[in-house]
């Protein structure tokens, strides 16, 4: 079982979390928690993910976001989860991206 001390999730969430995405993304993909849930200091807060992939084909990566996301319902419940997605094929930057490296967790 993987154990983060740095994050508020239960080790059997942060679990559910990374083998739901080593289910739908390729091998050499990352995966970051990062927002409050991250943050030792925070109350409540949303699940916030930051996903960085080689999987080139926009609709194709939206499909496997959407298919993520379902099952990671199944596995630990409805919650409130919000996902970002880059494509390491594109050139298209944004400030959360750093953001989310910068002080979130990585989990794969």
């Amino acid at each position: 079982m993987l154990k983060f001390k740095n994050i508020r999730l239960a080790p059997s969430e942060v679990e559910a979390i990374c083998e739901t995405f080593r289910q739908f993304f390729a091998p050499e993909d990352h995966l970051w928690l990062f927002g409050s849930r991250a943050n030792l200091k925070a109350r409540g807060g949303d699940i916030d993910l930051y996903i960085e992939t080689t999987i080139p084909d926009v609709s194709s990566v939206v499909d496997k976001k959407i298919s993520f996301v379902t099952d990671l319902y199944d596995k630990i419940g409805e919650q409130k989860i919000d996902v970002v997605l880059r494509l390491l094929s594109s050139d298209f930057q944004l400030p959360i991206y750093d953001i989310a490296k910068q002080e979130g967790v990585q989990l794969v």
